[in-house]
């Protein structure tokens, strides 16, 4: 619903003038895969960013904000890339507690049990308290995103899942994990995904799921994700246009 301009600027007037006005907290967060394979260790970062504000109009609550981009490793010549979606919605189970969300990264719980410390059920004293934790924490396949690979790295409908625990049956023999880690940090947002896949801003653009189309309505892998998948980063995406 769009607000009109002389509500909204009244109603911004009365906040700052009643101190309300709605309070922002942010942390990153840097994931690391590194991966065991025949031509050696492959290592590779993304650092993404989760943003909370208060709101106050029609409802007062809080919402957040996530941006950044899917890790993409390359595994070298010959090699399918391995690559850790920004999301996590392929292997939820019922009653399974969920250690990344769908669009907010890794949880407040799941960092909490990670760095063994308590938090405010409050979110954005909840993030304000993450923002301070430091050190990589090593975590295990499990507690990743989801991730996937392609047949064709030019081709997004040739997308294909990748089992966290078997790594050889998407990437070929003797891939095998080597370190995970996950910490929060004050590094830059990471960047240049569309460099690797040339084809996302365009997804972007006309909001495309990898199959082509503009809805979801087939239980194929290509059809169950889209670009926001892998980039929540807009700016980037429309600069890439």
């Amino acid at each position: 619903m769009k607000w009109p301009t002389r509500i909204v600027a009244v109603a911004t007037a009365a906040l700052v003038l009643t101190g309300c006005w709605p309070k922002t907290e942010s942390y990153r967060y840097k994931l690391t895969l590194a991966v065991n394979t025949p031509a050696g260790l492959m290592q590779a970062s993304s650092v993404a960013e989760v943003r909370f504000w208060g709101i106050v109009i029609p409802d007062r609550g809080v919402t957040h904000q996530l941006r950044g981009e899917a890790l993409y490793l390359d595994l070298g010549a010959g090699r399918r890339p391995l690559i850790a979606l920004i999301t996590k919605q392929l292997r939820r189970k019922a009653g399974q507690e969920a250690s990344w969300s769908r669009d907010g990264g890794p949880n407040g719980p799941f960092i909490a049990r990670i760095y063994e410390k308590a938090l405010s059920e409050n979110l954005l004293e909840q993030a304000a308290a993450i923002s301070r934790m430091r050190g990589a924490r090593e975590i295990g396949p499990a507690d990743l995103p989801d991730l996937v690979t392609f047949a064709d790295i030019n081709n997004p409908s040739s997308v294909i899942e990748v089992d966290p625990n078997d790594l050889q049956a998407a990437l070929g023999p003797d891939v095998s994990w080597n370190k995970i880690t996950l910490e929060i940090t004050d590094e830059p947002i990471t960047t240049g995904l569309t460099a690797k896949l040339s084809w996302l801003p365009e997804y972007f653009k006309k909001n495309l799921r990898l199959d082509g189309s503009d809805h979801g309505a087939k239980p194929v892998l290509s059809n169950k994700l889209d670009w926001s998948d892998f980039a929540q980063t807009t700016n980037e995406l429309k600069r890439s246009q």
